[in-house]
């Protein structure tokens, strides 16, 4: 085997060993996979070796080498973020998702760009060459500014993924992250061309804005049609992995922006395709052992004596945006009529930063090499913080809002401890070789509802009309939707199926409101019921797909809400048997 193929193959293989210990690592310090994937990668990357003078693991030229599956997950990732811009997402909350998304973006931008100016102007005083303190400390502002926009889709999907996060915040925050990084790509390309850029001009803008749009629109379309011929999940597997890296590489032979290709070619086939929900479920059978990879890749290319260069201006760049990203949200959910859940932690929802902001600051960099160096130092430095704690600040978001069942916490060890699964290796060895077999370990035993069951419920207040009750259910997955009054307190249900008469009786429909509705809640379950009774009451009540979750001694106090599937797969995790 030549040389350079066994470096490659033995990085590799260090690379999935220290995916795993650093998986089982972060699982017993109750924090994020990807947080252990990436300071796994940190561990065997040449940034921690150089540090204290050891032979790296994993060195620089294997990792030039490995980019490659890099760029294919963080492709994919993009791709299935685009897709949360297809116009069913949007319409569902119309106008009020740009109003949120506008005011965060904007306001970020600019406290962070405003920090930067002051601090580099009064304190710092860094001047590129050719250029006054003012004019310098004006393109820090702007780049900086336009860069912190940026979040981080890859850490953000893989939480959600990790701990099946689900419910309103969960899908506002996708959202977000996809207008976030569209954003900062078109502010940071505009302010690139006319600031910096020697070819720079209005030609330029359009040809790095909508060249990646046309590109990623075009083959997006092409797959659509071709996924209507195609019959085997396999072969959607393969038609998604060929078109991402289809767009990616014609995207670097245009030399254009590859990140804002892939996310058009995400837009496009989810609003194009009516396979866009069979894609994503073949994708995300493969997907996951890329997306691993990617994260220790990640790690391993993580600069850590950075951090002792960003110096000032860093700390302002990590503090500021840190509080322009909380500000900032809270504000856009108030001004968009969003609910105080949204208001309170969709912000810690999108502090994670890392590829989206290295490449638009390594992009800067070659296009202003005075300046764009230093503000590559500052990106990468503040990276490294912010590509570990991000993970467990989308985490806290997400568990605070309600959207995480307490069982995807409890779940997070090991299934048997080293004994036990030793002792079940040799029985399971023992059985295959016709030997008599051990005891079998205990029955788990329990759970019970309020282990499950989703906190933060989609409810649908009293007034609404029956127009704007019909636009609720057609974005929704559920078919039944609860419904409280204006103190927040219990009304009952609304089944979709008692009111599809009406759908076609313009006259009556047009005088309803959703209180005309409302059936009460006949079957409702305790929160402290088993798992095992609640999954009795489902199969005596096959026609019901969820049920209210209510506590008996507070009977207008809605708790949360118990779903089939999510009964099921607590089963299915737990290895209960009824």
């Amino acid at each position: 085997m030549p040389e350079d193929s066994f470096h490659i193959i033995f990085s590799l293989a260090v690379i999935l060993t220290a995916a795993l210990i650093g998986g089982r690592f972060a699982t017993f310090l109750r924090v994020p996979r990807v947080t252990g994937y990436l300071l796994a990668g940190l561990l065997v990357g040449p940034s921690f070796a150089e540090l204290f003078h050891l032979p790296p693991l994993v060195s620089h030229p294997d990792l030039e080498e490995l980019r490659l599956i890099s760029d294919i997950a963080l492709a994919l990732i993009l791709m299935n973020i685009g897709g949360q811009l297809r116009t069913e997402n949007l319409r569902r909350w119309k106008h009020r998702i740009l109003i949120f998304s506008l005011t965060e973006t904007l306001s970020t931008g600019v406290l962070v760009g405003v920090s930067v100016f002051v601090v580099n102007y009064l304190m710092v005083q860094q001047v590129v060459t050719g250029l006054s303190l003012l004019q310098t400390s004006y393109l820090f502002a702007v780049f900086t500014g336009t860069i912190s926009i940026a979040t981080a889709p890859a850490a953000t999907l893989m939480v959600i993924r990790e701990y099946e996060a689900e419910g309103p915040i969960t899908r506002l925050v996708l959202t977000l992250v996809s207008l976030n990084n569209l954003f900062s790509v078109f502010a940071f390309s505009i302010a690139a061309q006319l600031l910096v850029s020697p070819n720079g001009g209005f030609v330029s803008i359009v040809y790095q804005l909508c060249i990646p749009l046309l590109l990623g629109g075009g083959v997006g379309f092409i797959m659509s049609l071709w996924a209507q011929r195609m019959e085997l999940p396999s072969e959607y597997k393969i038609l998604l992995l060929g078109g991402v890296t289809v767009v990616a590489v014609i995207s670097r032979y245009l030399n254009v922006e590859p990140l804002l290709s892939c996310m058009a070619l995400g837009m496009i086939l989810a609003d194009s395709s009516p396979r866009w929900n069979r894609l994503l479920k073949a994708l995300n059978e493969v997907d996951y052992p890329l997306y691993v990879v990617f994260f220790v890749l990640a790690g391993a290319n993580l600069h850590i004596e950075t951090l002792a260069r960003i110096g000032l201006l860093g700390v302002v760049y990590v503090l500021a945006r840190t509080i322009a990203k909380l500000a900032s949200a809270s504000l856009g959910a108030r001004l968009g009529g969003f609910g105080q859940r949204e208001q309170t932690w969709t912000g810690m929802t999108l502090l994670a930063q890392a590829g989206m902001a290295i490449g638009l600051a390594a992009t800067l960099s070659k296009q202003w090499p005075e300046g764009g160096k230093l503000v590559e130092t500052v990106i990468l430095g503040s990276v490294v913080i912010f590509e570990l704690i991000g993970p467990l600040a989308v985490r806290c978001g997400l568990v605070k809002a309600g959207e995480v069942p307490l069982l995807s916490l409890l779940r997070k060890r090991a299934p048997q401890g080293g004994m036990e699964g030793m002792h079940s290796v040799a029985n399971h060895f023992r059985n295959n070789l016709g030997l008599p077999a051990g005891h079998n370990l205990d029955n788990p035993g329990d759970i019970l509802v309020r282990h499950v069951m989703r906190l933060n419920v989609e409810t649908i207040h009293h007034g609404t009309a029956f127009q704007e009750l019909l636009n609720i259910i057609a974005h929704s997955r559920y078919d039944r939707f609860p419904v409280v009054d204006d103190e927040q307190n219990f009304v009952g249900i609304i089944n979709y199926t008692e009111i599809r008469n009406l759908l076609f009786d313009q006259s009556l429909s047009d005088l309803l409101v959703a209180r005309d509705l409302v059936s009460s809640a006949q079957h409702s379950i305790p929160p402290d019921t088993p798992l095992r009774v609640a999954l009795k009451t489902f199969q005596k009540k096959r026609n019901i797909s969820y049920f209210p979750v209510i506590d008996p001694e507070e009977p207008k106090k809605l708790l949360g809400i118990l779903s089939q599937n999510d009964v099921l797969a607590a089963f299915r995790r737990m290895n209960l048997e009824e």
